[in-house]
């Protein structure tokens, strides 16, 4: 009895703070999106993505090396390589040889596979983007289940609470009708099992309600949450037709993500085709190679420096690697048949989960309709079988057991307004209305 007594307080002071702190839905949605590390990780590829991009399109205009070196050698070399009829006596030679240059290289061409790396680094960044917000969407559906069902869980204590309530004042009446000598003892051993039991009941249901809220806590990424703000559920009516959703569904970032991959691995396959043709490119230098006149020179220690450069067109083309380009080309294109086969799954599991979602929809309005007009039953048999047992019209077992299924009704419709609630929250999710 002074359990009860002290949760009616609990539920008193509870109720005073709910209205003063309480977290909205919003607020934790943001807050989820904000904190997410899987968000960031996510975000993070998609400046990777971009960079790769810049990376791949920077490859088009070449690269400009500095070069320098120094080499010893064991016997004098000239500075620069020169014919046998070029050579004198007089010819800078030397053991210790210096060169700082430029150097300039540009593929001019390589069958296609820089523009594909292009290409694909493009897709591959349009792909980050949407699996960015694939990310999103998931977390706000987890944000809302998760946000629904604790509602739903302290709606179910509450009515539990007052169940229990009701089990205590019925327990009282009956000690006092024992005392008196109007009820026999069992009765008051059945009505403490009775209040026992819903007890217990109501401390599961606030373990659950902390185990949620801590698994809620963990998804937003801070230590604790407050106290919910409560949500409006109008339980009503709408369409349940397919075929209205189906081409809303299409059109989702799911289906894009499948068909960008299914382009992606349709430009790695030609990518592996570049293979077959071959490269040509462009390389140019201009630098100076310097040294001191080795002791067989006329001009020995001087130091001495010569210009050289050099501009040349390279081809390169392979005619046989014993097989590995067709084994790249075959891979490549087992990977594109897969990521068309992986599409299609995407489309069959899209339309399942929208079925799927519908029924949810259309089971839980009916559920809702169906329990609502139990507990309308219920409550009257209640008052019913309460007006009975005081008469002395009835047992105790009548009483009890009318009670119980009137706790039954309230928690079943309890259960389907928020199911309801799950429902239309999981069909935007497929939709990919949560941001919005």
């Amino acid at each position: 009895m002074i359990k009860i007594t002290h949760l009616s307080k609990l539920v008193l002071l509870s109720s005073l703070a709910f209205n003063l702190s309480a977290l909205t839905l919003d607020e934790a949605i943001a807050t989820t999106l904000n904190n997410s590390t899987d968000l960031k990780k996510i975000s993070m590829n998609v400046d990777a993505a971009k960079s790769d991009v810049k990376e791949k399109k920077s490859a088009n205009f070449g690269r400009v090396d500095l070069l320098a070196s120094y080499t010893h050698y064991n016997i004098a070399r000239t500075l620069v390589p020169l014919t046998p009829l070029s050579i004198t006596p007089t010819i800078a030679t030397t053991q210790d040889m210096m060169v700082a240059g430029v150097a300039y290289n540009v593929e001019l061409f390589s069958g296609m596979a820089t523009t594909r790396s292009i290409e694909i680094a493009a897709l591959q960044k349009e792909l980050a983007k949407n699996l960015q917000k694939l990310t999103k969407e998931q977390l706000i559906y987890n944000v809302k289940t998760l946000y629904v069902n604790i509602l739903a869980l302290k709606a179910q204590g509450e009515a539990q609470s007052l169940y229990a309530k009701a089990l205590q004042e019925l327990h009282k009446d009956i000690l006092l009708r024992v005392k008196l000598g109007n009820a026999a003892k069992l009765d008051e051993l059945k009505s403490s099992a009775d209040l026992n039991r819903a007890l217990s009941k109501l401390q599961e249901i606030n373990s659950n309600i902390e185990i949620l809220k801590a698994t809620l806590a963990s998804v937003m990424m801070v230590d604790t949450i407050s106290d919910l703000e409560p949500i409006s559920i109008d339980v009503s009516t709408i369409n349940l037709d397919k075929e209205s959703y189906t081409q809303e569904l299409m059109q989702t970032t799911k289906i894009k993500v499948a068909e960008l991959d299914v382009k992606k691995k349709e430009k790695l396959k030609e990518k592996a085709t570049a293979l077959y043709y071959p490269k040509i490119s462009f390389n140019a230098y201009y630098g100076q190679n310097a040294g001191i006149n080795d002791d067989s020179n006329p001009n020995s220690g001087d130091f001495e420096n010569q210009e050289i450069w050099q501009a040349e067109v390279d081809l390169k083309w392979n005619i046989l690697d014993f097989g590995k380009t067709s084994s790249l080309n075959q891979k490549s294109k087992i990977a594109q048949m897969q990521s068309r086969l992986d599409k299609m799954k995407t489309e069959r599991d899209l339309q399942r989960s929208l079925t799927e979602a519908l029924s949810k929809i259309e089971l839980s309005i009916k559920s809702y309709e169906s329990a609502q007009s139990e507990l309308s039953l219920m409550e009257e048999t209640q008052k019913i079988e309460q007006l009975r047992y005081d008469n002395g019209a009835s047992d105790i077992n009548d009483l009890l057991y009318a009670k119980a299924r009137y706790q039954l009704a309230r928690s079943s419709f309890i259960n389907a307004k928020y199911n309801y609630k799950n429902a239309k929250n999981y069909l935007e999710y497929l939709l990919e209305k949560g941001q919005k």
